[in-house]
């Protein structure tokens, strides 16, 4: 029973490595985009990147919503 208890030790300790490494992957993506308020900030703010991944999102939506209504004048 001792070496069953090992396998699932070691698999443990692998898969707690990993949600911990994906994890800090995440937190730093997210750094590029949106700092968190710390020490006496009480807001946090967007980055130069995240402002303009905002007005590309703003964009696509603007162009995908004038494509869905052209579309749809073309079939009437």
């Amino acid at each position: 029973m001792d070496i069953i208890q090992v396998i699932f030790e070691v698999i443990r300790s692998a898969v707690t490595s990993f949600v911990s490494t994906l994890t800090s992957a995440i937190s730093g993506i997210t750094e590029l985009f949106y700092v968190a308020p710390s020490g006496t900030e009480t807001t946090g703010h967007m980055t130069f990147l995240g402002v303009l991944l905002l007005i590309a999102a703003g964009v696509g939506l603007v162009y995908w919503a004038f494509r869905l209504i052209k579309g749809l004048i073309k079939r009437a």
